[in-house]
């Protein structure tokens, strides 16, 4: 009989210990999780104010020197900056609001609105189109930095700015050929 209380005593202080080791480790985990999730999300919103402003002098610090944009498949980040300037300079009163971020550590995931004037056709757009479209951004975090970007538009969006550019400079023409063109046959 004492064996057995001492063996249930023995498992009970076991159970206990551990869970409580547990407990500890996952609120550690919890908030180092925690800081690592906000850090993304914060710099998230810096790339999407670096787009805005122009000012890419920061983008060093969380975007990896070898990124990979599958997007616009631009590679390293002297590409990327340029592509970041360029868009700051096509349009006029460019502004992103995340709608939804999410995040694991590895990956950070934004939900973002998107909006603007085009000053010139460089984006593939008449200058004057206006711009408010949503997306998704996924970004690969390594070493607390950005290695990969896909970036996934709301369809409607574009075709809502596509009938937009329809007879301007022959731009939604175009555009609606290309599509035909590359329209999946059943």
């Amino acid at each position: 009989m004492n064996k057995l209380i001492l063996s249930f005593v023995t498992i009970i202080s076991l159970c206990f210990f551990s869970c409580k080791d547990t407990a500890s480790t996952t609120s550690s985990d919890s908030s180092s999780s925690d800081s690592v999730a906000e850090k993304n999300r914060a710099n998230s919103r810096e790339v999407y104010r670096a787009m805005e402003t122009g000012d890419v002098s920061k983008v060093d610090s969380f975007i990896d020197k070898d990124i990979v944009d599958h997007q616009d498949n631009v590679k390293g980040l002297d590409s990327l900056k340029k592509m970041f300037a360029s868009m700051h300079n096509s349009i006029k009163d460019l502004k992103f609001e995340t709608i939804a971020n999410a995040t694991d550590g590895d990956y950070n995931i934004a939900y973002v609105k998107m909006t603007g004037t085009t000053v010139d056709a460089s984006m593939g757009m008449p200058a004057g189109t206006k711009l408010d479209m949503k997306f998704v951004d996924v970004v690969k975090m390594s070493n607390g930095k950005a290695v990969e970007h896909w970036g996934y538009s709301d369809r409607n969006d574009m075709m809502k700015m596509m009938e937009m550019g329809k007879g301007q400079n022959g731009m939604g023409n175009k555009m609606d050929t290309k599509m035909k063109d590359t329209s999946i046959k059943k």
